[in-house]
């Protein structure tokens, strides 16, 4: 078995990239571009409303969780020793609905920049 000393892992790879880097864009007008922006930023109004929404759901039920320990001593003292119970998928709610409004404003913005200048400004 003869190996060749000088090729490098690299080598091999490029050509493999090259061959790939062939496929046309998927948006090749500006028609196309606009309205891919247009989708854009409809997702991201979605994905903002859908956060807050969600973000509102996790700050109710945290402040239900709260409050309820402090009504119910019986209810309090289990939730202080075990606080994973309510207050831990609550918390993760709110940020999940964080994440999903923060993702959702950078694509709106993004499609806003990418949007046609010459049309009017879309509110959705």
């Amino acid at each position: 078995m003869t190996t060749n000393a000088s090729a490098r892992p690299l080598d091999i790879v490029l050509p493999l990239a090259a061959e790939s880097e062939a496929a046309p864009p998927a948006v090749t007008t500006k028609s196309g571009m606009y309205a891919a922006a247009e989708r854009r930023m409809r997702r991201g109004k979605q994905l903002v409303m859908g956060g807050f929404v969600i973000t509102i759901v996790g700050i109710i039920g945290y402040c239900l969780t709260c409050f309820g320990a402090g009504v119910n001593q019986d209810v309090g003292s289990t939730l202080m020793d075990s606080p994973s119970l309510l207050i831990l998928p609550a918390l993760s709610l709110m940020g999940l609905g964080t994440l999903c409004w923060l993702v959702g404003s950078f694509m709106y913005l993004s499609g806003g920049m990418d949007s046609d200048p010459k049309s009017p400004d879309l509110y959705f």
